[in-house]
């Protein structure tokens, strides 16, 4: 035989071997799974049962597969691909059941033959809670109740018969089989499964927010959960036994998150609606890659793995975050471009980032009137302080001394709130925004005669401030001339015009949307009313000493009285106690759409609410005298007064030598502390971190949200300005 012949002949042999190999894989690959027997229920029961039995590898037909019970044959009415149901044979005894089928034997476990026997359970799935409905036979006993267990954990049986048993499943029980046990003896069926749903995260968000619910008891397949948010259907995304994740959909209310698996609810927490986050600064913004950004605004989160800030479309890396502050490091390679924030899958844009050497990163302090000294701190300023060229909301001002990182500047006169600007060597940048915000005195000092012993504010449209200074009414006009608008030096009970009005002791007074006053004349225990003309008329006559007095956007007068609580007094002059359990005396007050608010007596180291008829501590402690910051319920205060609110609820309280502001449920200090975290009395105007006080005595609002202030010791009407 030659060589090419030979040669010839081994590769022919080669393909048939290879042939040959592959045909047998794939024999082997479309034949059926090898025989195995998973589970089968019930355990136990009578002849004539229907079994149960779940694996693989059966026969296709009836005829494919051999059932016997301890060696006895049993009849095998339906096949299908992983359930075999058999009846358990008359002459069958206790024993192993086995399984024939394609040439191989499997056991299935031990089947006992007995009364006791359970066929179904309905339904198979569901929460604690959930009622299951147990058909079977032997459930009643004369010796003692039938037990019910899911997951090995007991369950209520709340009704019995001897075919039928119903059940309440337990907390925390678990997927698991369910048993019955009746006189001693047990008969388990087939596998309960256990929803729970654990939590979800986010827990807020709103239309478009991806939520994963964590639990068990899910289905695997995506389209066999439904999850609702308050009632309303949401789109399932993924789904696994433990784990569901599912988009919000759009109108949804805050309310719980439920999933329904075949027919059964489980209610999860709930999730809250909030808006997109909003940004209110981003600072600086200009800077060098790696240059911490802070990001502040509205609707953030405290879990930073829940936002995302993208510079550019580049993402950076969150090192900080809260519910209204954010920061981030700045990722290389940004360029110029557009801040962008997404929390919990809702998007913001913001204002635009340039990646470059020179920003400006934060003002100390960031208000302030003019002549106040500002330090600015950044990166890339010229040490040479003339080689920083300032302007405050576009006026120049004067960089009295630089490095590096820090440049000390004189606000200029004139400012007005915008945003601080920066060139150096050609370099643009644009700062935080500066805040024409402080205190300025409008009349009065602690050497003035103008006035004695000032109890009472209110301010009119015009920007004329009144004040009540015991048995006068005066008028400070915006320019701070003060004049005598109604009553005299002479205690009375008058009506009247101007100064021929007499009056015996003001403590307090309001002012309505027409410009009317209302004052609190206490000796004489009346309510007086004032037109911008000054005629002086009795509103009311009450029987108790008036303290504070406030009217609403309505016209609805409010009178707090000594130990008596607090009052309306309709336009008729019909007065109505509004609560029982108001003892202090309501010096100081304050109304909004129908809720009031007030400061009592030195006794008493809160801020009460009136709501609904029902009097509560709304911040502070009323026996827990202190100067603290905080929540609504741990925060302290010290001797409250002159309460204010505005709009939008917002609250302003004197106390003492501060003005502390109620927002958002927190207590803060706006001034008073000269940037510390105790009061420093004194007179002095500027800055929220420069400015004194000295016993506060009132407060009130202007139209254009501007705070006014009357100090007894300083014998002053000061302005606090926020904008």
């Amino acid at each position: 035989m030659n060589f090419r012949y030979m040669k010839h002949t081994l590769y022919i042999m080669a393909a048939l071997l290879l042939l040959a190999t592959a045909c047998k894989k794939d024999k082997q690959e479309g034949g059926k799974l090898p025989l195995q027997v998973k589970s089968f229920w019930p355990n136990s029961g009578n002849a004539g049962t229907i079994v149960h039995i779940t694996g693989t590898g059966f026969g296709s037909t009836a005829a494919d597969n051999e059932v016997d019970f301890n060696g006895t044959p049993a009849r095998v009415v339906d096949v299908q691909d992983t359930v075999l149901t058999v009846l358990a044979p008359v002459a069958g005894t206790t024993g192993i059941i086995g399984v024939h089928a394609g040439g191989s034997k499997a056991d299935a476990g031990n089947y006992t033959y007995q009364q006791l026997s359970l066929h179904g359970v309905t339904p198979a799935n569901g929460p604690a809670g959930t009622n299951i409905r147990i058909s079977g036979a032997g459930f009643t006993s004369l010796t003692g109740p039938a037990k019910v267990y899911v997951n090995n954990k007991e369950a209520l049986v709340s009704n019995v018969n001897d075919t039928a048993l119903v059940a309440i499943v337990p907390e925390a029980a678990g997927s698991g089989k369910i048993k019955v046990i009746v006189d001693g003896k047990e008969v388990e069926g087939p596998d309960f499964t256990f929803q729970l749903i654990r939590g979800i995260k986010p827990a807020r968000g709103g239309k478009g927010t991806k939520v994963t619910i964590n639990g068990e008891g899910f289905a695997a397949v995506v389209a066999d959960n439904q999850v609702f948010f308050n009632g309303i259907a949401a789109t399932v995304l993924r789904a696994s036994a433990t784990q569901v994740v599912a988009e919000v959909p759009d109108k949804v209310t805050t309310g719980p998150v439920s999933v329904i698996i075949k027919g059964q609810r489980t209610v999860g927490s709930v999730f809250t609606i909030v808006p997109a986050p909003v940004f209110t600064t981003v600072a600086p913004l200009s800077g060098p890659a790696g240059t911490v950004v802070t990001i502040t605004g509205e609707n953030f989160s405290v879990n930073a793995d829940e936002v995302v800030v993208l510079f550019n479309g580049k993402p950076a890396v969150v090192e900080t975050a809260a519910e209204k502050k954010i920061t981030v490091k700045v990722p290389e390679g940004v360029g110029t471009g557009a801040v962008q924030l997404t929390v919990n899958d809702q998007a913001t844009t913001g204002p635009e980032f340039k990646e470059q050497n020179l920003g400006v990163a934060a003002l100390v302090p960031d208000n302030g009137l003019a002549g106040a000294k500002v330090i600015i701190q950044g990166v890339g300023f010229s040490s040479i302080a003339a080689e920083n060229q300032i302007s405050f909301n576009g006026l120049p001002a004067v960089v009295s001394a630089a490095t590096a990182t820090t440049l000390e500047v004189t606000v200029p006169e004139g400012v007005s709130t915008g945003a601080v600007t920066l060139t150096v060597n050609g370099m643009n940048a644009v700062g935080p925004v500066f805040k024409r915000a402080g205190v300025a005195t409008l009349a009065g000092g602690p050497t003035s005669s103008e006035f004695n012993w000032i109890q009472g504010l209110a301010v009119d449209k015009q920007g004329n401030v009144f004040a009540v200074d015991n048995n006068w009414i005066k008028k400070v006009s915006p320019a701070g001339v003060v004049t005598v608008f109604a009553g005299n030096s002479a205690a009375g009970n008058v009506d009247g015009t101007g100064t021929d009005a007499r009056f015996n002791y003001l403590t307090s007074m309001a002012i309505d949307a027409n410009d009317n006053l209302y004052v609190t004349d206490r000796f004489n225990k009346k309510i007086r009313k004032i037109t911008p003309a000054g005629v002086v008329s009795t509103l009311a006559t009450v029987t108790f000493s008036p303290g504070g007095v406030a009217v609403d956007k309505n016209g609805q007068v409010y009178v707090g009285a000594d130990y008596q609580g607090v009052y309306s007094i309709a336009f008729n002059g019909v007065i109505t106690r509004l609560v029982n359990n108001a003892y202090e005396s309501v010096n100081y007050l304050c109304a909004l759409n129908g809720t009031i608010y007030y400061a009592a007596d030195y006794s008493y180291n809160a801020i009460f609410r009136i709501a609904g008829g029902e009097k509560t501590t709304y911040a502070g402690a009323v026996n827990g005298y202190g100067f603290q910051d905080g929540t609504l319920t741990s925060a302290l205060f010290g001797t409250p007064t002159g309460v204010v609110v505005t709009d939008a609820g917002v609250l302003y309280v004197g106390d003492g030598n501060a003005i502390r502001m109620i927002a958002d449920g927190m207590v803060t200090t706006l001034t008073g502390t000269q940037g510390g975290s105790t009061q420093v009395p004194g007179y002095q105007d500027g800055g929220f971190g420069n400015a004194k006080f000295s016993s506060i005595s009132a407060t009130c609002l202007d139209k254009d949200g501007n705070l006014y202030v009357a100090e007894r010791n300083n014998k002053s009407i000061r302005k606090v300005f926020f904008r």
